[in-house]
């Protein structure tokens, strides 16, 4: 009895030994509920270019992407297969070549798919409509900023044959080397025969208005991508990062268009981080707003659905705008002069635009990539300013009024650009560490492939701020 009671003590301690052991290689001893340090963006960690295999939170829209995830590889081959075999459900994008059914039909078109050889995608565009795209798709046609700068972070730009107005009046810097583009009219209201002359295989709008121009553009795949909706503040959901990858399996540039989506998530995660360390109480009251091209009593403050309103949240600002009851249902909220006298916000930022939609340039205030002469901003600036209405505001006292630049808002950072600026400004010590120049400068020498120095070139904020002695905004030595 002795002897078998010591034998059953000695396997009860190998026994436990043995859980002890496969639980911490397992990490069962470990706060599962928090992530380590290592996946966490730290408050003093400066944003990288994400590697291309990381996995998004999201369900890319491609019919082929049979389970579900933000690619289409060799997991869908496997994941059709066992649809086919009885073992899986189907899922909402595993019917590859849209007919209904399930079968190898399918399974071959994913094939064609990752090997880049398909001769069609079917996909969801930016509004969630069905779209059949031709491939390959090799002559391109552009409407507005946010296009031509995707395109040429692709390695596109050679393939555009044609562009809209605003597209045109950046030629010289979108297109140093190709100047055989065609203009074919603002983006609202294109030459339809100037699009159909240049034998296109895609027309990427800017609008989610398509019908017309599809029924008036026989032969032509009319795509709107989705980069009208970035939503920064949830990034992942939104259309502007699922037509930034559809673009990749669309022009054969998958590891391009992941990895500048990648590097885009890295940096509102990044802000978000360090933006999460405020209170309520410590967030800098703001409004966003138009600069005032022409004289009226309505102001347009931005709200939730506006890139600019989102800006403003993933930055840590607390919107005047907040307290109305359209906040979270609209793009902006009209308002007047003696509203924001009440609210007294600390910062204003007036957004401007140069180039419209509509095929207008506003020349003044002059800002953006063509330009390196601050006169017209800082004039406009302080004509503003001298509005005796506005004197005794908090964010006038301060000199915390600035002119931004519409590249803040419509460019292929989708609203990303803006966010990195205005960190900067309402809260210089808490990103300290992050300098909005830097990151301005790799999306244009790393993603554009520009020869163009910020700090030479182009004009974004007006008055520029300082970071470590260097002038931001504006070229060094402007004033």
């Amino acid at each position: 009895m002795k002897k078998q009671l010591i034998i059953g003590v000695i396997l009860a301690i190998i026994l436990i030994s043995s859980i002890i052991t496969v639980g911490y290689t397992q990490n069962w001893f470990q706060q599962s509920s928090q992530p380590t340090a290592s996946n966490q963006p730290t408050a003093s960690s400066e944003p990288t270019a994400s590697p291309e295999q990381n996995s998004m939170n999201l369900t890319l829209e491609i019919f082929g992407n049979a389970n579900m995830d933000d690619t289409i590889d060799e997991q869908d081959l496997d994941y059709i297969t066992k649809i086919i075999d009885g073992t899986f459900t189907a899922t909402q994008f595993a019917d590859a070549n849209n007919d209904g059914q399930i079968t190898m039909a399918d399974y071959n078109q994913i094939n064609a798919i990752i090997n880049n050889n398909a001769s069609y995608l079917n996909l969801l565009d930016g509004n969630g409509e069905f779209i059949t795209v031709s491939l390959p798709s090799t002559r391109i046609v552009v409407e507005y900023i946010q296009n031509v700068e995707l395109m040429r972070i692709l390695e596109l730009e050679n393939n555009i044959v044609g562009m809209d107005y605003a597209c045109e009046m950046l030629r010289p810097i979108y297109f140093p080397e190709n100047q055989n583009v065609v203009s074919v009219g603002n983006m609202n209201n294109p030459d339809y025969e100037a699009v159909l002359n240049l034998n296109p295989d895609i027309l990427l709008t800017f609008s989610s208005a398509t019908t017309e121009k599809a029924s008036k553009l026989p032969g032509v795949d009319v795509m709107f991508l989705g980069l009208y909706y970035p939503n920064v503040t949830n990034p992942e959901a939104s259309s502007f990062i699922q037509g930034v990858l559809k673009a990749g399996y669309i022009f054969d540039r998958v590891s391009q268009a992941n990895d500048y989506a990648n590097w885009l998530l890295n940096i509102t995660q990044t802000i978000s981080s360090k933006v999460s360390a405020l209170t309520e109480a410590q967030k800098h009251s703001v409004l966003i707003t138009n600069y005032p091209y022409t004289a009226s009593t309505t102001i347009k403050a931005y709200a939730t659905i506006d890139t600019l309103g989102q800006v403003c949240i993933l930055c840590g600002g607390s919107n005047i705008a907040a307290i109305s009851d359209l906040y979270f249902n609209s793009s902006s909220i009209n308002v007047d002069s003696e509203w924001i006298l009440e609210q007294d916000p600390e910062y204003i930022f007036l957004h401007t635009v140069r180039y419209t939609f509509g095929g207008d340039m506003r020349s003044d205030p002059a800002q953006g990539m063509d330009v390196s002469d601050v006169t017209s901003i800082k004039t406009c600036l302080e004509e503003y300013l001298s509005q005796s209405v506005f004197a005794n505001m908090q964010a006038v006292r301060n000199g915390n009024v600035y002119i931004i630049a519409g590249d803040f808002r419509n460019n292929a950072m989708g609203g990303t650009l803006g966010a990195v600026y205005l960190s900067n400004i309402l809260y210089p010590d808490l990103f300290a560490d992050f300098n909005a120049e830097s990151i301005h400068q790799e999306y244009i020498t790393k993603y554009m492939r520009l020869d163009y120095n910020l700090a030479q070139q182009g004009v974004f904020l007006y008055p520029a701020i300082t970071i470590n002695g260097d002038l931001i905004g504006v070229p060094n030595g402007a004033s």
